[in-house]
């Protein structure tokens, strides 16, 4: 799915919201992804229960992120995170000044994240 590189959210089999919904989660649902081969690891929210059992997707940069190829082992984690109250961006280039509204597109973008982490 296209939309899914656009932000930090992944998608689970049906299994897994059956599962969560059997355990006293907070909400909303986050989740730590980590590569147990490397242990590297990074937060996300699920945007689906669609997935074929056994399988996830993961956005393609979030798996370069966490070293991963496709088929290789996740592991998945119900976490919560403390709220976060500040957040400071830096444009990696002058050109972001030059959007009509940046403060508009931030927020539309980051819409697309779960986490911030």
């Amino acid at each position: 799915k296209e939309e899914l590189e656009k932000g930090n959210k992944i998608i689970l089999p049906q299994s897994a919201l059956d599962h969560l919904a059997r355990l006293n989660i907070s909400w909303p649902m986050l989740f730590e992804m980590t590569n147990p081969a490397t242990s590297r690891s990074t937060h996300g929210g699920v945007q689906e229960f669609i997935a074929e059992e056994g399988t996830c997707f993961f956005p393609y940069w979030m798996m370069q992120n966490l070293l991963l190829q496709e088929g290789d082992l996740v592991r998945i984690t119900n976490t919560s995170l403390q709220k976060g109250s500040f957040v400071k961006l830096q444009p990696v280039s002058s050109d972001f000044l030059d959007i009509h509204n940046p403060r508009a597109v931030l927020e539309n973008s980051l819409r697309n994240f779960a986490t911030l982490t």
